[in-house]
């Protein structure tokens, strides 16, 4: 048998998309994706790094891809993007059961301090430009969720399934919750470093994409993380 193209991909640990557990990678996109990969010939090779410097490296070569990124105007310029998505994600706002603060719309965030993950685009551009709440920068979904438990931060803004996993994580799902307000939402990509290969790659993965989502595989590596509403 031919021996497998091997492609270097970057990612932050974001369960339940892409983690670590007992020395092991897992996670639906993880899964989804080296299926996806292996099919057209590739071997996936992961290394999990601070999302800052995921998106440096994919940037500038030393990655050929990135796992999980949403797309905008200025990524769009330095990533090469595939027509079709592995997810989907909502943005929600978490807060302790015993500080709970109103949330019917952005006014309410007036004067209080919001916790958000570095590096990270959050598809609302008024949250991303308000200038009456502070954005407290933190390294990683835990990072975040622990600067609130010690009221360094009054909320969190984070992806709904990532915030509710790493809760059960932690052990503090009784004492976070968040509200159900989607602060904003956005399909998610393996988006690849802007060259001729990888523009052609890009493509061959989007069509292999789309035709393992209609697979009976597709829909066990969902239930296998309880996500089959996607």
């Amino acid at each position: 048998m031919a021996r497998a193209e091997p492609l270097n991909i970057v990612s932050e640990a974001w369960p339940p998309y892409i983690y670590e557990e007992a020395g092991s990678l897992k996670g639906v996109d993880y899964d989804v994706t080296n299926r996806v990969l292996g099919q057209l010939g590739y071997e996936a090779r992961w290394q999990l790094l601070p999302w800052r410097r995921a998106l440096h490296d994919t940037a500038n070569g030393s990655a050929d891809a990135i796992l999980d990124i949403s797309p905008n105007p200025e990524r769009l310029q330095q990533y090469i993007f595939p027509h079709e998505p592995l997810s989907r994600s909502e943005s929600v706002l978490f807060y302790r059961i015993d500080r709970p603060h109103r949330f019917t719309g952005l006014q309410d965030l007036r004067g209080l301090k919001i916790g958000v993950s570095a590096g990270y685009v959050y598809g609302n551009p008024e949250f991303m430009h308000a200038d009456y709440f502070s954005r407290e920068p933190a390294a990683s979904t835990e990072a975040s969720l622990l600067m609130l438990m010690h009221e360094r931060v009054d909320m969190v803004i984070m992806n709904k399934r990532a915030g509710q996993f790493t809760l059960r994580q932690l052990g503090l799902e009784r004492q976070v919750t968040h509200h159900p307000l989607v602060v904003s939402s956005g399909a998610l990509f393996l988006a690849f470093h802007r060259s001729p290969d990888m523009a052609a790659l890009a493509k061959r993965f989007s069509s292999g994409l789309s035709t393992f989502k209609r697979s009976s595989e597709y829909l066990q590596i969902l239930q296998r993380y309880g996500l089959t509403e996607l």
